[in-house]
């Protein structure tokens, strides 16, 4: 009994964030349907877990850099999601041969954008969140320059249908997405790769001297972002019918909002998949709703930067109280204290 109850319990912990979300999840469905005064919408929901999953990839991307642990952050991603559709559009110009070439293209810049993050990180000391800040400068630069010289606004038939294409009402984003939650999920903790990850981002040293090549999986880790970003950037592109300068910009905070509600710590070495996409639903959800109230674009930012607080505030308050916890373990002065 008491390893079930303590197996529960570690459930919780490392759940319970994203749990929280899913409930809200509920509720924020309920209120739609009421302030809408059309009921329970199966649709409603399907479409905004649509709009949430292009939010849910690049989430993803976000979670793996975060999970590095130090406090690294990817501000990169709004600039590769942008470039992504630049170069996805710019190659394909409408035709559906060039669809694998500019698609190569497209990870082969994030290849490169990741690994001169890791670069960056890694061997000259420059916290990730400055290094990747001047690299989403230089992307955004570079994507202005070669803009001009790209037809942007004409979408390939099956690209197009990949982004918007429906299965029984269901959109084929949705499984997309929830297939790539479940395989990130599957490389965290089934591979060599991930272990070290979680080990990386839990104590760097510790992991160095367990073994782990943290070099390496810091680098793997910065191009999986940065090539998940820019595919991101083309599938938005798709949905959009065209590329525009600044399209990712919104994905910024937003990518940072949905791992933070589904559960991935800030500090690193825990990361959750599933909790990534309830997170970003989560999130659209409570637009939608502010939305239905009248609320401005100012008011949704004020309650999205509330929440993420308030998330913080509730998962440091636990981190204390493990940390409290340790310490009183086999403490008498703690056994006097709670008697």
């Amino acid at each position: 009994m008491k390893k079930k109850n303590a197996s529960l319990q570690e459930f919780t912990q490392r759940n319970g964030s994203w749990l929280f979300a899913a409930a809200g999840c509920i509720v924020l469905w309920v209120l739609m349907g009421t302030c809408s005064g059309n009921g329970l919408s199966l649709k409603s929901l399907i479409d905004n877990a649509y709009t949430a999953s292009f939010l849910a990839i690049a989430g993803l991307a976000q979670m793996l850099v975060v999970t590095t642990g130090r406090g690294a952050i990817d501000l990169s991603i709004p600039g590769m999601i942008t470039l992504g559709a630049y170069v996805s559009m710019g190659l394909c110009n409408g035709q559906n041969s060039m669809i694998l070439p500019a698609l190569l293209a497209v990870v082969a810049s994030g290849v490169l954008v990741g690994f001169l993050n890791s670069m960056m990180v890694i061997h000259l000391k420059i916290p990730a969140i400055i290094a990747t800040m001047a690299m989403n400068y230089l992307i955004v630069t570079v994507t202005m320059l070669i803009g001009h010289n790209f037809n942007v606004f004409t979408v390939p038939s099956i690209l197009k249908n990949i982004a918007t294409f429906r299965v029984a009402g269901v959109p084929v984003m949705i499984l997309l997405v929830a297939l790539l939650a479940l395989a990130i999920h599957f490389l965290l903790t089934s591979t060599t790769y991930g272990k070290g990850l979680l080990a990386t981002g839990q104590n760097l040293e510790a992991a160095r001297l367990a073994g782990v090549d943290v070099g390496k999986t810091q680098i793997l880790t910065y191009v999986f972002a940065a090539v998940l970003a820019g595919l991101c950037g083309a599938l938005i592109s798709a949905r959009v019918t065209g590329a525009y300068l600044g399209m990712g910009n919104s994905y910024q905070m937003d990518s940072i909002a949905c791992i933070v509600v589904g559960g991935t710590l800030m500090s690193g070495g825990r990361a959750n998949a599933a909790g990534t996409l309830v997170g970003s639903l989560f999130l659209y959800l409570i637009i939608s709703c502010m939305q239905l109230m009248g609320a401005n674009a100012g008011m949704q930012s004020m309650v999205k930067g509330a929440l993420i607080i308030a998330v913080l505030l509730i998962g440091a308050a636990e981190n204390s109280g493990k940390n409290l916890r340790k310490k009183c373990e086999g403490s008498t002065a703690c056994e006097i204290k709670t008697s």
